[in-house]
């Protein structure tokens, strides 16, 4: 006999779970002794175990007989399979259960209630291992009377090492009610190492039709194939900036494994700093095995909203910055240049000019160029008077013009009402103060004097005029020192024809068209008093 060194005795376990991996793919290869093989076979499986049991072969576990087939019949077992509890059922043609076979010909029935429960199992010809994920399909149809009124069909699939052992649900359907075929789709994760499988009808729910709540008719399963059980994440990608992220976990399956995301192409288990989209992942496991997914990188929806209250009156200094944020993932902190991070959105008693503010939250930001800016100064552009005609007349005025602040504007003499127009009336000699407010409430002040330059109120008017172009007395006009209303001077010629008529005492007759001659005038007006006044006369037109 030859000795089992340390490193024999490790190729003998490799070869050994090499041929448990296979089974039955290598049926002819039996787990052996390197003792008994002697030196020769040493060699062999040393070879064997170099190019072969470095090789992780993935799983595909085909059941016996998947679809049931067999013989009709009450209490009948289906080839390849073994009563796991109680008295399973060939189908259909017994129990009055018609439905047709989803796939071949017929199919396995199973009921149970509290205190009797039906099942089928299998031992499987290669174990299921625990840490490993499996998916498995299969078609459940509900049989509303099955030899006993039922409420719903449910199925339960366990992994045990007998055929009756209930070791670890692996798969449940839940209740269903469907009368005919519905294909399911089970993934199966044991935790341990199962050679059987076994399902049983599972009466989860209380049926008040009979003591036999689940009634499940199956068929068509699937090979029972390894595959990957993954775990995808992503993160938000800020909305100006690329910072989402991606990560797989792969919770079953032979490491090490291999990544590709696209777009992108990246190789890693996660992925940062990518915009918002669609991420798809293909993980290769080490035995060939693969799997993924989908991962969506949504973009932030924080959201922020700038607010900006300005200082009513320029120089106040009153001004004031509001962020309103919604969305993202609070607390939210925000910042405005070098202020640090508060958890208050309004910055106050800010002073005009240009910043930055942004707002955090726990995983994006949002920043904002901000420009404050105060109302212009409120400002008097102009202020000037219109002297009384008279001293005895109050037809002085003092006419303002006002720029800046901010609009409409009012005016009045000094605790006098306010008023829209600019232009402050009926105003007799003397001393006045004015105040100016725009429609912020600032205020402007100032001071003007009326005068009148002449002491007595009276209307002149000349006997001649000469419209030569010298600039002296070439139009007709009466000299008006009273405040006069109702105004109105007629030219006539020798002959009675009017040859000039105006209402505005500043208008004047400029003799156009016209040979020197002489003329007639006449002019009415109420004075001051508003006595009704007429002055006629001769009027000389000079060339």
């Amino acid at each position: 006999m030859i000795p089992v060194s340390a490193s024999q005795a490790l190729i003998e376990r490799q070869f050994n779970l090499f041929i448990r991996l296979m089974y039955p793919m290598s049926r002819k290869c039996k787990p052996v002794s390197i003792q008994i093989w002697g030196r020769a076979c040493y060699y062999f499986i040393l070879f064997s175990s170099i190019v072969f049991c470095n090789t992780i072969y993935a799983q595909n576990i085909i059941l016996k007989n998947p679809s049931f087939e067999g013989s009709p019949g009450r209490d009948s077992i289906p080839a390849g399979w073994c009563a796991a509890s109680n008295t399973p059922d060939i189908l259909p043609g017994v129990f009055n259960i018609k439905l047709p076979a989803s796939e071949g010909k017929t199919y396995a029935g199973l009921h149970s209630g509290p205190n009797y429960k039906e099942g089928l199992a299998q031992q499987l010809p290669g174990e299921l291992l625990g840490g490993m994920a499996y998916s498995l399909s299969l078609d459940l149809a509900y049989a509303p009377s099955y030899l006993y009124k039922a409420c719903y069909g449910s199925l339960v699939i366990y992994g045990g090492n007998t055929p009756g052992d209930t070791a670890e649900v692996l798969w449940r359907s839940g209740v269903f009610t469907d009368t005919t075929w519905k294909h399911y789709n089970a993934v199966l994760m044991p935790s341990a190492n199962y050679a059987y499988l076994s399902c049983w009808a599972d009466p989860t729910e209380d049926c008040d039709k009979s003591t036999f709540g689940s009634a499940v008719l199956m068929d068509n399963f699937s090979t029972i194939r390894e595959i990957l059980k993954t775990e995808l994440s992503a993160s938000s990608s800020c909305k100006r900036v690329s910072t989402g992220t991606v990560a797989v976990k792969v919770t079953s399956g032979q490491a090490p494994f291999r990544y590709l995301w696209t777009p992108g192409n990246y190789t890693t288990a996660q992925v940062e700093n990518l915009a918002a989209g669609v991420y798809t992942v293909t993980i290769t496991a080490a035995n060939g095995i693969s799997g993924g997914g989908q991962a969506i990188v949504a973009e932030s929806d924080l959201h922020a909203k700038v607010n900006v209250t300005t200082s009513a009156c320029n120089g106040d200094n009153n001004n004031q910055i509001k962020l309103d944020v919604t969305g993202g993932i609070p607390p939210y902190r925000f910042y405005m240049d070098d202020v640090k991070g508060l958890d208050n959105p309004v910055f106050p008693n800010v002073y005009p000019g240009d910043y930055t503010v942004m707002v955090r939250d726990e995983e994006c930001w949002d920043s904002f160029h901000v420009t404050v800016k105060e109302p212009a100064p409120l400002q008097l552009r102009q202020a000037s008077t219109v002297s009384c005609s008279c001293s005895e007349t109050n037809d002085g005025k003092i006419v303002l013009k006002v720029e800046g602040g901010t609009a409409p504007y009012k005016y009045r003499l000094y605790n006098e009402e306010w008023k829209e127009e600019s232009t402050l009336t009926n105003l007799k000699a003397g001393y006045y103060q004015y105040e100016i407010k725009d429609a912020n409430g600032c205020n402007l002040d100032g001071n003007a004097s009326i005068t009148s330059p002449w002491q007595n109120c009276l209307v002149v008017i000349p006997t001649a005029f000469s419209p030569n172009g010298d600039g002296n007395n070439d139009v007709f006009k009466p000299k008006i020192y009273d405040a006069v209303k109702n105004y109105q001077m007629s030219v006539y010629n020798r002959w009675g024809g009017l040859v000039f008529r105006t209402t505005d005492p500043n208008a004047g007759w400029d003799g156009a068209n016209n040979q020197a001659q002489s003329f007639i005038y006449v002019c009415t007006f109420n004075d001051r008093n508003n006595e009704k006044k007429e002055f006629t006369g001769s009027l000389m037109l000079l060339r």
